[in-house]
């Protein structure tokens, strides 16, 4: 094998051997969170059972290679959050090269490579989400390998291929090829940082915060597509409804008794929503005969647009003369695209509460808190993703964050409980808004980076309930907001997108995709950060399905990117890419 060769051999696994050994190893261990303290002792617990497994593979890997070693690294710091609330930030890692520089001499170069270990809840079990499964799907056109389980693509999947380009990239430097070992050794820092609470409150962020000078002159997160030029902004609305806005309706008529949606984060679409219908009085046979009715009710229900698919509903019978009606999922289930949710799949809050509203207007259903809250779903966005109902003070896109990808509402979640914002008891409505640059306080000056100051939303929302009252003859419906930051912009030219972009055209042999993105990532905010992989569409519905239930990972887009990322470590070393030529037989079918 010539020296630096990356064809496998009989001593060495396959890029997809490693990927699918690895990724179902950590799929099978859970990390996702639910809030509870239980719950976070059992996800510590798990990452630490997967910080050993990489510690494993690292003593592994420096037994055979001495002279290029990876040590381990962990930080751990106290927080915050807005809420008061003392929380832990928490990463881990290996870092090679140039770690004990002498004082007054130039501070190495870092290059980090950032994925995250923990993931979104399951859904529910019935796809199995923590054993990890080879399937064939049909991607962008073109019967693909996938891994399919919680986290193959969203992201433990890629952390398992940033770890093994680093470890390649390191096996050439033992054997100090064209003097990367000198290079290393003096010059040069290579990372791979594990996030261990990106989709809840991001650790990333609270580390390079705490420790400046552990920041990286180029890192890339490596979660979500290649590559990300812009991320949105984000807004956190809670709308309440008071359970004392209408009187209560008469015990011999059918009204909704509870209405909520599935357990998950705000930043994805629920598996379901569910209503209790209920009434006190019946006569015999009525309960069968409402049950029966429902079906009939949902095919006549006229939504707002011709060619929506709602969600699919199941109805029973419950004790205490209660039906329940629940609405399932379909589509992508990722907050940050719901206009993708739409267009190939349904979001149950949206599907179902349209329907209520629906009901209550034909006085099927006597209206309450409620169906309130339903009417006001209707009115205020229907099942439009980009705030079309109101385009005055919801629809917003701009050269950055054009027609079709401008600001957006993912309705992601319902629950009658008190609003930990406002402290008001009734139900309460959770959004995940990703936000263009006209619904934020500045505009865009041109300058990379986070725009500085707060989103327009509070206004925006108090005018919006408003007119819910005033001009829809609807209930006072409160809202709490929070901006969580504002859109991230860099450049095309971006000196870190420009190394991106060289190493993803030797590799795929075409220029790399610039996107904007609703999605948030660890580098939101940070020049030296970029986002690029590990999908080479940006497509999150099906077959990828982020966040979503039957999450799966293309096998070719993760073989793709470790080559992608193995070939910028091998940039930063000096090594040349005689041996890293486009490779032959590598699907393309997912560039766009």
């Amino acid at each position: 094998m010539t020296k630096g060769d990356q064809t496998p051999t009989s001593t060495t696994e396959s890029w997809i051997e490693v990927i699918i050994k690895d990724t179902s190893t950590l799929v099978s261990i859970e990390t996702w969170r639910d809030g509870t303290k239980e719950k976070e002792k059992t996800v510590e617990e798990n990452l630490e059972e997967i910080n050993v497994f990489f510690k494993g593979k690292a003593d592994a890997h420096n037994k055979k290679y001495p002279n290029a070693q990876m040590m381990p690294f962990e930080w751990k710091g106290k927080y915050k959050d807005d809420e008061g609330n003392e929380k832990e930030a928490w990463v881990f890692g290996f870092r090679a090269g140039a770690l004990e520089v002498p004082k007054g001499t130039k501070k190495p170069r870092k290059v980090s490579l950032i994925c995250h270990l923990d993931t979104v809840p399951p859904g529910n079990l019935d796809w199995h989400p923590f054993d990890a499964r080879e399937e064939t799907r049909v991607y962008n056109g073109v019967s693909t390998p996938f891994l399919i389980g919680r986290g193959a693509i969203d992201d433990k999947g890629p952390a398992v291929v940033a770890f093994e380009a680093f470890t390649r990239a390191l096996k050439q430097v033992d054997v100090d090829e064209e003097g990367a070992s000198n290079k290393l050794k003096d010059k040069l820092i290579l990372e791979v940082l594990f996030d261990t609470s990106e989709e809840t409150d991001m650790s990333t962020p609270h580390y390079l915060d705490a420790n400046s000078d552990e920041e990286p002159d180029l890192g890339i997160v490596f979660d979500a597509y290649w590559s990300v030029r812009a991320e949105k902004g984000i807004e956190r609305p809670i709308f309440t409804i008071s359970n004392d806005v209408t009187s209560a309706p008469p015990e011999n008529t059918w009204h909704i008794a509870d209405l909520k949606s599935s357990v998950g984060s705000a930043n994805m679409i629920p598996v379901t929503a569910e209503a209790i219908i209920t009434k006190k009085r019946l006569n015999e046979g009525e309960l069968d005969k409402f049950v029966a009715n429902i079906y009939d009710w949902y095919r006549a229900c006229p939504f707002d647009d011709v060619d929506y698919h709602p969600a699919d509903i199941h109805v029973t019978k419950e004790k205490g003369s209660r039906v329940l009606i629940t609405a399932k999922v379909a589509g992508a289930q990722h907050g940050s695209a719901p206009q993708q949710n739409r267009a190939n799949g349904a979001n149950p809050i949206v599907s179902l509460t349209n329907f209520l509203a629906f009901l209550v207007d034909r006085d099927i259903l006597a209206n309450n808190h409620f169906g309130e809250m339903c009417k006001f779903i209707r009115w205020a966005f229907g099942t439009w993703p980009f705030g079309e109902n109101h385009p005055e003070l919801l629809y917003r896109f701009d050269p950055v964050y054009d027609e079709g990808n401008g600001t957006t509402y993912g309705l992601t979640q319902l629950f009658s409980e008190i609003n930990p914002i406002s402290n008001k008891d009734g139900i309460n409505l959770g959004i995940d808004v990703r936000y263009a640059i006209g619904h934020h306080g500045h505009g865009w000056d041109g300058r990379e980076g986070k725009i500085k100051g707060k989103s327009i939303f509070k206004k925006v929302f108090k005018e919006l309930t408003s007119r819910y009252k005033t001009e829809a003859g609807g209930a006072t419906v409160t809202v709490e907001t929070k901006n969580v930051f504002g859109p991230d912009i860099r450049s095309p030219r971006d000196a870190h997108l420009f190394l991106i972009n060289n190493a993803y055209r030797s590799i795929m042999g075409e220029n790399c995709p610039m996107r904007a993105t609703g999605g948030a990532t660890d580098a939101h905010g940070r020049l030296n950060l970029v986002t690029a992989g590990a999908l080479l569409s940006e497509n999150f519905g099906p077959p990828v399905n982020y966040h979503g239930i039957d999450e799966g990972a293309p096998l070719p887009d993760l073989e793709n990117s470790g080559k992608i990322l193995l070939y910028i470590l091998r940039q930063e070393l000096g090594i040349s890419d005689k041996h890293e030529s486009h490779p032959k037989n590598v699907y393309h079918g997912c560039c766009i």
